[in-house]
């Protein structure tokens, strides 16, 4: 059985995230679909990861597994039909059985859009609308700093007891571009909505609401509690930017691309 990778991008907005839901309105049900109807039988397709619903994704990569005889631009057109205007799937091709979609990646980029003061109608889709509030931008900029490096970061995600919340982020960047405002993050992995909670935090540090020690303290002490005061940002500003591959495989999905995505640099 030919193995296949894919890449796909979506606007989550009306999406219910990636992973299969039983009403059918993910990228993962859209995806096996259109797939099974190609194939005659039924594909399974796995992700990189997973995203949220509302969250979305520039570069997700999946596999699938399935023998097509007419080559990879055939499987492509074909699979650029059936889907909703806010799902494109950008690459389809052949790849070795050893490669997984999830358990191959080592790493991910995520970038969440904030806008200071009111988004207008053709982006509020995808940047948090700080409205009013009154945000000190040095501050927030050193609270993006604490969180590099390897940290349990239990006080940063909603995570059963059982999971493992140690993790390294190598990127933990905020930039400013007049009134909008972009964090970007690199790292191994990531729990369910860490991205969205560190963001909260730094926000909260922003507005003055807790400082930048209380956040650290909160990384040296995963057993707090008083974690559960800081706001998670909303959805509708997280992009999945493009997970990361190793033994070769980000250059042979990626192609070009890869060196225009800063290319992840394995240690």
């Amino acid at each position: 059985m030919q193995r296949w990778c894919g890449i796909c991008s979506y606007d989550g907005t009306d999406l219910g995230g990636w992973q299969s839901q039983l009403d059918g309105n993910t990228v993962q049900d859209f995806l096996e679909r259109r797939l099974s109807q190609i194939f005659q039988r039924r594909i399974v397709a796995i992700g990189s990861g997973r995203t949220d619903a509302g969250v979305h994704a520039r570069a997700q990569v999946f596999h699938f597994d399935g023998n097509w005889p007419h080559g990879e631009d055939a499987l492509l057109r074909a699979l650029r039909c059936g889907f909703p205007r806010t799902i494109r799937v950008a690459k389809v091709m052949p790849i070795s059985g050893d490669f997984h979609g999830r358990f191959s990646a080592i790493g991910k980029r995520y970038v969440y859009q904030l806008q200071c003061g009111f988004t207008d109608p053709f982006s509020c889709r995808y940047r948090w609308s700080l409205g009013k509030m009154k945000l000190n931008l040095d501050t927030m900029a050193e609270a993006a700093k604490i969180f590099l490096g390897l940290h349990d970061f239990a006080n940063f995600a909603n995570r059963s007891d059982r999971e493992n919340s140690i993790r390294t982020l190598c990127r933990s960047d905020m930039a400013i571009d007049g009134d909008r405002i972009s964090y970007v993050t690199e790292g191994d992995g990531y729990l369910y909505r860490m991205v969205r909670r560190i963001v909260g935090a730094i926000v909260d540090v922003g507005r003055g609401r807790v400082s930048v020690d209380f956040l650290r303290n909160l990384l040296q002490n995963p057993s707090l509690p008083s974690a559960k005061h800081l706001q998670s940002a909303p959805a509708e500003g997280l992009f999945l930017e493009r997970p990361f591959y190793g033994d070769g495989f980000d250059r042979l999905i990626f192609g070009e691309w890869a060196d225009s995505l800063n290319l992840w640099k394995e240690k």
